[in-house]
């Protein structure tokens, strides 16, 4: 959700030292993402929601910053609430859902379901209730500039909601049955040098385009040696096959359906896709603009 921003100007910023202490910062290894780690890891608790936006339930939450470069990676959780989301979010949210689940109505009254393992995108803009029936654990992914203004308590962004001609944007399903069927576009082959073994094919598609940029990838099975250093930091969700990431002068991890990992720019190693791969990958704008021309 949208917590930062809501939480900033109801309370007045009264959080000393505000909710980014505790920072990882990017390094040029790999981060591993894995689900049973993420459900375990412990939180720290924020404060609470102000008392006219919980609409039923337990005002209780808690939060940890995993990654802060291009993009934040945060962890929430929240006990059983619904939460009135009157204030439009500011920036787009990629959400993996980790524990529980949640349904999502908008503003004008389109409502939506998602399961632990489901993932979505909450677009700039964003209006409606946010109901957590059971415990709630997510993983989210914000672009940094955004995360940052949102803990500034900048006065233009909390001016209320805003009225649109076109109405509020919808939030975007990212459910893995229907990447796995999604046809991509061919990409050019990689140039000479980059594949070490396997077949030079493979293709995308964009899905979003907003503050972050939400892309399907598809290859065929190859051995890659990425030696140019990573152009921006990666967000990855795996949803076919498997791939074996080996940084350069270090150790071998692999991720397989349902895995999620960093990638954090100026990584350099080989990228092992040992069969038919398929992932979704969260890149901050700016940087995928730059690198994509």
């Amino acid at each position: 959700m949208c917590y930062s921003i809501i939480r900033a100007v109801c309370l007045g910023w009264l959080i000393g030292g505000g909710l980014m202490s505790a920072v990882a910062h990017a390094a040029t290894e790999i981060l591993s993402l894995n689900s049973t780690s993420l459900k375990e890891m412990t939180l720290e608790s924020i404060p609470p929601w102000p008392d006219d936006m919980v609409l039923s339930g337990t005002n209780e939450h808690r939060q940890k910053i995993l990654h802060e470069g291009e993009f934040v990676i945060a962890l929430y959780e929240a006990m059983p609430a619904t939460i009135d989301v009157a204030i439009p979010y500011t920036y787009d949210e990629y959400v993996l859902v980790l524990e529980g689940s949640v349904v999502l109505t908008s503003s004008e009254g389109v409502r939506q379901e998602y399961q632990t393992g489901d993932q979505f995108l909450v677009p700039e803009g964003w209006t409606g209730t946010w109901e957590m029936p059971s415990r709630f654990r997510e993983l989210i992914v914000v672009e940094s500039e955004q995360w940052e203004a949102s803990e500034s308590l900048l006065a233009p962004l909390f001016a209320g909601p805003k009225n649109s001609e076109s109405g509020a944007p919808a939030v975007l399903p990212l459910l893995a049955d229907a990447l796995q069927q999604t046809e991509l576009d061919s990409l050019p082959p990689w140039p000479d040098g980059v594949v070490i073994t396997g077949t030079n094919a493979h293709g995308q598609k964009v899905l979003h385009e907003g503050q972050l940029v939400s892309v399907l990838y598809g290859a065929e099975a190859a051995l890659l040696e990425v030696g140019a250093p990573f152009p921006y930091d990666e967000y990855v969700f795996v949803i076919e096959g498997e791939v074996i990431l080996t940084t350069k002068g270090g150790s071998p991890k692999t991720f397989g359906v349902g895995d999620s990992f960093l990638v954090p720019k100026g990584w350099t190693g080989t990228w092992d896709m040992p069969v038919k791969y398929r992932e979704k990958i969260i890149v901050e704008t700016k940087a995928w603009n730059i690198d994509e021309g």
